[in-house]
């Protein structure tokens, strides 16, 4: 019993080790120059499935600040880890959390109780925090509030 175990557990590892044989190692390595996730997981999909690579997945998406923080209308995958701007204005809600809209007409409205003093003109940096959350942040400054995009 313990001879025939041993006998598949050889032959198993046998055909695991002439699969390794088989990959393709430049276009692994073609695929770790795309920069864009999505893009880069199907080119070592296909490098691994042995299928041809296509040229129209190494194209770059420009990424631009305007569409910060709206991820649920995200198609194209690549994100601006953080955008610097400036208050506009500030308004308080009925519970006291702040609504902070920006000099580019951007909205966010503060999701936890942290307290941060801000006021018109000042210049903040939001950035990407875990689980598609950001934190707001006056620039120069290490207290953080998290926030949320309404507009």
């Amino acid at each position: 019993m313990k001879q025939k175990t041993f006998l598949i557990l050889t032959l198993l590892s046998a055909a695991t080790f002439t699969a390794q044989a088989k990959i393709n190692t430049q276009a692994l390595q073609a695929c770790s120059t795309i920069k864009n996730d999505q893009n880069r997981l199907l080119c070592y999909d296909k490098a691994i499935a042995e299928k041809p690579l296509k040229d129209d997945l190494t194209t770059e998406v420009p990424v631009t600040s305007e569409d910060f923080g709206l991820e649920h209308k995200d198609i194209n995958g690549d994100r601006a880890q953080e955008i610097r701007s400036v208050v506009g204005s500030i308004k308080k809600t009925h519970y006291g959390k702040l609504i902070i809209t920006l000099n580019n007409n951007q909205q966010w409205r503060q999701v936890g109780s942290d307290r941060m003093f801000l006021k018109e003109g000042d210049k903040i940096v939001i950035a990407r925090g875990v689980f598609n959350s950001f934190l707001l942040a006056k620039e120069g400054k290490n207290s953080t509030i998290r926030v949320t995009r309404i507009q």
